[in-house]
């Protein structure tokens, strides 16, 4: 390849002459100046040859094709359309024996519109798919990124707030040990101090005895000793007995402490103060194919049997005021519930995920549909009335309102836009600003409900009593019609892309195979379902939020 600074014109090279080229030739790969692509030109073999600017070979530069055999090193001037390789002379004797000569032909002729292709058309389509692909790959780890920063943060916190929590724990058992010591301590310094004043006092009064009875001794008559002697004795005998008595009941008192076995072992037993547990799930990337936007390269786990799900309720409770079928239900990142009562109330309303009624959010219209679109942010649109708002539900008074052209039903949010299912128009992606991005033109006259994977849209038809499922380009991929259902409403997808739908007519809760070949009715009349219309599953939790009957919401545990 020529220098980056300047390239040199090869015919003047040849004669030991510098100039800079003006133009390049293709099929030579050679550079020209002005004097000697008229003579290139001029030539009947090098006449059709296609000549470039320099510029405009800077932008092919480093773009590597060899047009050489890479074999025997000769001109590549034949394709041979049999084994779909570019070959040159000496190659075809050798290893194209067995090819016809209609096999083999130019490589002019084979590489005439070349730019107008299918092949280059499906390579432009792989390298975009990939492009997209590799993109939501690198959303993915970086989300996986946040969430793990996320992970570090909260055990952080939950390591300080342990240690606090033991900290005052211990501090207040010891509080309440050096109160007990405090009071066992004055009891038995009393009652110590109480025997010893006694005996102190009886020592006294002995000490007053004896000395007495020296004086007596030595200054009284016979007859005073003789009648102070039997005084002195019957005294002496009741102090003695009051001795006695005193030292019968004396008892000695000693204090130690018996340590709860649990804090003295926790040096010795306790090494840790705990694991850190690195739970690995498979990311479950899909990648699309750029020719027909279905073929994906399967994740491990992605075709686990329907037939082992199983349902286990967790939870029912009334919607405030409602008495008829709920037309949304969400499950907040935060365990917060959000319902949609477009029937009934016309509210939107907020519930804890004990059932308790918290608030209802200030609404201009009817809410009929719902989707997170972020932790704090929720979609709702408004049907008959034409709009939808992007709302806060921390701040509900920011919100952003988007006005759709007709009735707006159902909706889905999917990296970074909208689907929506407008009337007369078809599934209308909007992004987060209100920009209408594309419609895909699908018949929705009876179309009500909608959700979205990376690379796919589903939606339920009431009139067929149909379940779709269609490429992000509204490529149909597979319908699902069954006797099991009808008039199918709510629409909800696992991790696996495995369907739940609620069927209002058939009472009942259904889940669909991925492939949409399978299914398995999950729930039925026979659980309490009447005329049942919203579902919504949250992929994190395995929980799926049902409407199950007028004014109620059921939740159900996934396994």
């Amino acid at each position: 390849m020529a220098s980056r600074l300047n390239i040199s014109c090869g015919s003047c090279g040849y004669e030991d002459i510098s100039k800079n080229a003006k133009k390049w030739c293709t099929i030579c790969e050679e550079g020209f100046c002005g004097e000697c692509e008229k003579y290139h030109k001029s030539m009947k073999v090098t006449r059709d040859h296609k000549m470039i600017s320099i510029e405009d070979y800077r932008r092919i530069e480093n773009i590597s094709i060899n047009l050489n055999c890479e074999i025997h090193g000769k001109k590549l001037d034949l394709y041979c359309k049999k084994h779909d390789t570019a070959v040159c002379v000496v190659c075809i004797p050798l290893d194209h024996k067995s090819c016809s000569a209609s096999d083999v032909i130019s490589i002019d002729d084979a590489s005439k519109n070349a730019k107008q292709s299918s092949a280059l058309l499906d390579l432009e389509g792989t390298i975009s798919a990939t492009i997209d692909n590799v993109k939501h790959c690198i959303k993915d780890q970086e989300i996986a990124l946040t969430n793990v920063d996320q992970d570090e943060k909260t055990i952080r916190k939950t390591i300080t707030d342990t240690r606090k929590n033991l900290n005052e724990y211990l501090d207040k058992i010891e509080r309440k040990l050096l109160l007990d010591l405090k009071s066992k301590h004055g009891n038995c310094k009393s009652e110590i101090l109480k025997i010893l004043n006694k005996l102190r006092q009886i020592e006294k009064e002995v000490e007053k005895l004896r000395e007495e009875t020296l004086q007596m001794k030595r200054f009284a008559s016979d007859l005073q000793v003789f009648l102070g002697t039997r005084h002195l004795n019957k005294t002496m005998s009741k102090k003695i007995g009051s001795l006695k008595e005193e030292i019968r009941s004396c008892t000695k008192n000693r204090m130690e402490i018996d340590v709860n076995h649990v804090i003295s072992s926790l040096e010795n037993e306790v090494k840790l103060f705990g694991e850190i547990k690195v739970i690995e799930t498979m990311a479950n990337l899909q990648l699309k194919d750029a020719k027909t936007d279905q073929a994906q390269i399967q994740i491990p786990g992605f075709s686990q049997s329907i037939q082992n799900v199983t349902l286990k309720l967790q939870q029912k409770f009334d919607i405030k005021g409602s008495f008829q079928p709920i037309s949304g239900c969400l499950v907040l990142p935060d365990d917060r519930i959000i319902v949609a009562d477009y029937w009934g109330t016309g509210e939107l309303m907020e519930y804890n995920n004990d059932g308790q009624h918290i608030r209802d959010i200030p609404v201009s219209g009817k809410p009929h549909s719902l989707t997170i679109v972020d932790t704090d942010r929720i979609a709702v649109t408004y049907g008959e009335f034409e709009y939808l708002e992007i709302i806060n539900t921390k701040n509900t008074s920011e919100r952003k309102r988007v006005n759709c052209s007709d009735n707006c039903w159902g909706i889905s949010y999917q990296d970074q836009k909208l689907y929506v299912i407008v009337l007369q128009q078809g599934i209308v992606v909007i992004d987060l600003n209100g920009k209408t991005l594309n419609t895909i033109d699908i018949n929705v006259y009876n179309v009500y409900n909608i959700t979205t994977t990376s690379d796919r849209i589903y939606f339920t038809d009431t009139e067929s009593n149909t379940v779709h499922c269609c490429s992000m380009t509204g490529q149909e991929i597979w319908v699902f019609k069954d006797q099991s259902i009808s008039n199918p409403r709510g629409i909800s997808v696992d991790h696996n892309q495995n369907v739940f739908v609620v069927g209002e007519t058939s009472k009942n809760l259904i889940l669909i195979h991925h492939d949409g070949k399978d299914s398995k009715v999950l729930l039925t009349g026979s659980d309490g379902l009447k005329s049942p219309y919203a579902v919504n599953y949250n992929n994190k939790k395995k929980i799926i939020c049902l409407g199950y009957k007028a004014g109620s919401v059921a939740f159900y545990q996934v396994s």
